[in-house]
């Protein structure tokens, strides 16, 4: 490569050297990174809430502080308010999910002539299997407990690890939000003077499509499951809050939230309500929130942090193929931060730039 290739591209270069190193040591260290990416994230997520302090206030400390408030009470609040709600619907959703499935064999025997859940998928069977997983997950069994946390988070969220993120995270947190531009400037420092400029550039290009990408999707996936929680249950459906939680946070892959959502609120609506008015009801949320979603959406993300579902997709399945559950929460944000130099490195190609 041409010495002259490589100062046109230099910043392009410099900003994927870098985010490609952080993936990396990411999960080489997970211990060690894991607490400054969590970090990053939240002060990415309540970076508006920091700046309204700030414009309260006049002070970055004052704000940070206040900020990190914010973030401890909304996990209190979880803990406390939303996951017992939650957790009685797992519950509930459990024992309740043999009687469903009795009533659709019932149906299929009847109109069709034989059982769907015949043979080793008996609604015992299943029972027995969710039961399994909710006992597993109970927090009265601390040793299980433990054991499946380390499984799945791959030693991330080990309940020692846990404990110290507590503390941990909202501190960096607020190094984070104070000394953003300090880092920032830091950074540029360590760049040479000649690519200083550009390389800045495009820093706040790739800042600007991480945090709309990561706000906007976590705010849809809010309002998302807000609406399905207050619509279903007005409309009678069981286990309302449970569905609108799981299609809230699947609402972040495209499509797969609406179907998360439908499918059960359908098969509820049919063979537990089992009347025309709550099939008409559950088929005209859905389609209503389809079409609420087309008109806010653009609203909420900027047409800058727009990714093409199937780049979505890939980066999902990629990253749960090579890095397991760490690999499914950063693929995406790692695209919505590579797009932006991608395009710079495109537009300098065909010389636009």
């Amino acid at each position: 490569m041409s010495k002259s290739v490589v100062d046109k591209y230099f910043p392009e270069l410099t900003v994927s050297l870098t985010i490609l190193l952080f993936v990396v040591s990411l999960f080489t260290m997970k211990p060690v990174v894991f607490p400054f990416f969590a970090a990053i994230a939240s002060a990415y997520i309540t970076f508006p809430i920091f700046q309204f302090f700030l414009r309260l206030f006049k002070n970055r400390q004052i704000a940070a502080v206040l900020t990190v408030v914010v973030i401890l009470l909304s996990i209190l609040g979880l803990i406390l308010v939303i996951l017992p709600t939650l957790v009685k619907q797992i519950q509930g959703f459990v024992d309740y999910l043999p009687v469903l499935m009795a009533r659709i064999d019932f149906y299929f025997k009847k109109y069709l002539g034989k059982k769907l859940f015949a043979g080793k998928l008996s609604p015992e069977n299943v029972r027995s299997v969710f039961s399994l997983i909710y006992k597993n997950f109970s927090v009265s069994n601390s040793a299980t407990m433990a054991a499946v946390v380390q499984k799945i988070f791959s030693g991330v969220f080990s309940i020692a690890s846990i404990v110290i993120n507590i503390v941990v995270i909202p501190l960096l947190s607020y190094y984070v939000l104070v000394d953003w531009e300090n880092l920032r400037e830091l950074y540029l420092k360590l760049i040479p003077r000649d690519y200083r400029v550009e390389t800045a550039v495009l820093i706040d290009r790739v800042n600007d499509s991480l945090s709309g990408y990561i706000r906007g999707q976590l705010l849809m996936a809010f309002l998302v499951a807000v609406y399905f929680s207050i619509t279903l249950t007005a409309a009678g459906i069981k286990y309302s809050f449970l569905i609108a939680v799981v299609a809230g946070i699947m609402n972040m892959i495209p499509y797969v939230g609406f179907f998360t959502g439908f499918v059960p609120s359908i098969l509820l609506a049919v063979f537990d309500n089992g009347d025309l008015f709550h099939i008409v009801a559950v088929l005209l949320i859905f389609l209503s929130e389809a079409a609420l979603e087309n008109v806010i959406y653009p609203m909420v993300m900027s047409k800058t942090t727009g990714i093409n579902p199937l780049l979505i997709f890939f980066a999902i399945f990629f990253g749960a193929t090579y890095g397991s559950f760490l690999g499914i929460v950063v693929a995406v944000p790692v695209v919505a931060m590579i797009l932006p130099v991608f395009d710079s490195f495109m537009f300098k190609k065909e010389g636009k730039l």
